[in-house]
């Protein structure tokens, strides 16, 4: 039986490059190279797709990128390929059989690859269009969740141009409506990026402008005072699981970015020290809120939850979770029981499932 060409999509467009590529290198090294062949497109930071040669690299070597030449995807279904083109010509086809697009944040989480994906007729791992686009977006994310009875914070979102044009009712809406403390996030990023722990109303604005630098969009949260941070992995797609639940405790005020990748004083508690019947009212919820947004494939559920009465609120889902050695993903499923290469090959048959799926729809109404 031959062996299935996967297509490992990393680095991107977004802020989170960097973590793309950790991500990317730790499912290299794990998928089953009986099972899969792999492909990889390495995307500039300028958003060129480049081939790349990985042998060098998945031993700690150097990432070898292709400068002479780029990749364009084939936009017929009928042909499942991307092609290599030199000088305005097409000197290589590169077949591929489905998708794994490790690529956090804009331009890669948020649907737009997707869609691409999706036209080019091709299976691909982790959620369809509309899942990664409502769960890009903080503030859709959250009245989705909210519309279907699922536990968030007091929130509210604005637009960049509001913000410009109606500073101080918007303060006041904050003020008035979340209360502060509060937390000031960009409402389309990951990975704790552009975010602000605001402790008083001064602070207010400078967070603010500070998210606006990272996004058109900007979500304002109310802080869960003396919160656990409690994460669970799900995975699946009509009939979705729960992982065991893992904690952070992050040595910084919250989880940032800094505590995340570049620091290494973060602890990750998993399992988490929490009663059975929080655990399963975690899980259960979890997988609502992966349903809610009409997650697939993968996803991350993060939860807050109160010290002192054991209340919890959804933080947000990730659809492309991190994948690293030490990412709460996979670390949280080995420790469910499974192993990362089993989470892997699940993934990618989970893609194919929901391709063949796809295909059995009508597409001509006079049929």
């Amino acid at each position: 039986m031959s062996k299935k060409i996967v297509c490992i999509v990393f680095g991107g467009r977004s802020v989170e490059h960097e973590i793309s590529i950790l991500s990317a290198k730790s499912i290299i090294k794990s998928i089953d190279n009986q099972k899969y062949q792999i492909f990889p497109i390495f995307i500039e930071k300028d958003g060129t797709w480049r081939k790349a040669s990985i042998e060098s690299w998945i031993n700690d070597g150097e990432l070898i990128i292709s400068k002479d030449t780029f990749l364009s995807p084939s936009l017929n279904p009928q042909n499942q390929c991307f092609y290599e083109i030199m000088d305005d010509k097409v000197i290589n086809e590169h077949e591929v059989d489905v998708i794994f697009p490790v690529l956090h944040g804009t331009f890669g989480e948020d649907g737009t690859v997707q869609g691409l994906f999706s036209l080019m007729g091709i299976p691909f791992v982790g959620a369809s269009v509309l899942g990664s686009s409502v769960g890009m977006d903080k503030i859709i994310m959250k009245t989705t969740f909210k519309e279907y009875g699922l536990p968030v914070v007091n929130y509210i979102g604005f637009n960049k141009h509001e913000w410009d044009s109606e500073k101080n009712k918007i303060k006041a809406m904050i003020i008035k409506e979340v209360t502060i403390p509060c937390f000031v996030k960009s409402a389309d990023l990951g990975s704790s990026i552009g975010i602000t722990r605001v402790s008083s109303e001064n602070e207010l604005e400078k967070a603010t402008e500070f998210a606006s630098s990272f996004s058109e969009r900007i979500i304002i949260e109310k802080a869960v005072l003396n919160a656990r941070e409690i994460e669970i992995s799900v995975l699946g797609n009509e009939n979705p699981i729960a992982s065991l639940p893992g904690e952070i405790i992050p040595h910084r005020e919250f989880y940032d970015y800094t505590a995340k990748y570049i620091e290494d004083r973060t602890k990750l508690i998993a399992p988490a020290n929490i009663d059975d019947e929080t655990k399963v009212r975690l899980q259960e919820c979890a997988v609502k809120a992966f349903k809610a947004i009409y997650c697939l494939g993968m996803g991350r559920v993060d939860f807050l939850l109160e010290r002192d009465t054991d209340e919890f609120y959804i933080s947000e889902i990730n659809t492309i979770p991190g994948f690293t050695q030490i990412s709460m993903y996979p670390k949280l499923w080995v420790l469910s029981g499974i192993k990362i290469q089993e989470l892997i090959s699940r993934l990618i048959e989970l893609a194919f499932e929901r391709h063949e799926k796809i295909k059995q729809l009508k597409t001509d109404f006079k049929n």
